[in-house]
């Protein structure tokens, strides 16, 4: 685990180089796209650039609201953890589309459809930054798993540091103990979605599917993927439920890109049945 690297007296955060690099790997990978699509680099740039700021403050406001709205006898591991990628989310989404259709002045879904191979990759990328960093940890596993294939999924406690997030959480527990890669699952399901979602996006024409569709399938499998991953993390329940406030604010996100996944494949629905009819 590598949590920080030092130049000379400089100290920098793995996490945030990884989340940075996450980014700006995003953004050539999307002016690339977005040119071939013949939209102005001069209106898809800034757009870009000043996500970034708006989802760092979406984040950082996120990951302060939710716990206190989850109640006060809920107390955070950290003042600024995983809820930052759940904040990020929104604030950027909200951003995106008030940006397209009054500065770019054009139709947002076609848009959001093809950025939306950003959303997974962002994620299987940043997340390298929580490995390296020692956050968004797992729960132990059974002892049972160090004998079978499941182990591949988890990580010795040696593997921390001990003054990262998990090295602190588990400083009474031996250090052959395994805990659940959380970060790793992760990445696997990013990388799931982000196959779906470009192969959704090559067919979007082909498959006759509505604008804003290929966004909100990414969504809907990012948000539900996660809710049930969020079950292995180690970390502190809402109330009297069996739920972290992560899990309750990934509901959210989910209910929401379903819904908006059922109407565009209800629009889709009644497109190919206006076709027909007028065949």
């Amino acid at each position: 685990m590598l949590p920080s690297i030092y130049f000379g007296s400089l100290e920098i955060s793995t996490w945030r180089l990884a989340a940075l690099g996450s980014v700006v790997i995003c953004w050539i990978l999307f002016l690339i796209r977005s040119k071939k699509l013949g939209y102005s680099f001069y209106a898809i740039f800034p757009w870009l650039l000043f996500a970034l700021p708006v989802g760092t403050l979406g984040a950082h406001l996120f990951n302060k609201l939710i716990p206190v709205l989850a109640g006060s006898t809920y107390s955070p591991s950290n003042s600024f953890s995983g809820l930052t990628v759940i904040g990020s989310i929104i604030s950027i989404l909200i951003y995106s589309l008030l940006y397209i259709k009054y500065v770019m002045k054009t139709q947002p879904m076609p848009l959001m459809d093809a950025v939306a191979f950003t959303f997974p990759l962002s994620v299987l990328l940043g997340r390298i930054g929580c490995l390296l960093a020692g956050c968004c940890y797992g729960r132990t596993a059974p002892e049972s798993i160090g004998a079978s294939f499941l182990s591949a999924f988890t990580l010795p406690l040696d593997f921390y540091t001990p003054a990262s997030e998990a090295g602190q959480a588990y400083h009474d527990m031996p250090l052959n103990t395994l805990v659940w890669n959380l970060p790793l699952l992760f990445m696997l399901e990013a990388f799931v979605i982000l196959v779906i979602t470009e192969a959704l996006y090559h067919k979007r024409e082909k498959w006759n599917l509505h604008p804003g569709t290929v966004f909100a399938s990414a969504g809907a499998l990012y948000s539900g993927g996660r809710f049930f991953l969020e079950f292995m993390r180690k970390d502190e329940m809402v109330g009297n439920t069996i739920f972290n406030a992560w899990q309750l604010a990934t509901l959210v996100l989910f209910l929401f890109f379903t819904f908006w996944l059922c109407f565009s494949l209800y629009r889709r629905r009644q497109n190919l049945s206006h076709n027909k009819g007028g065949v």
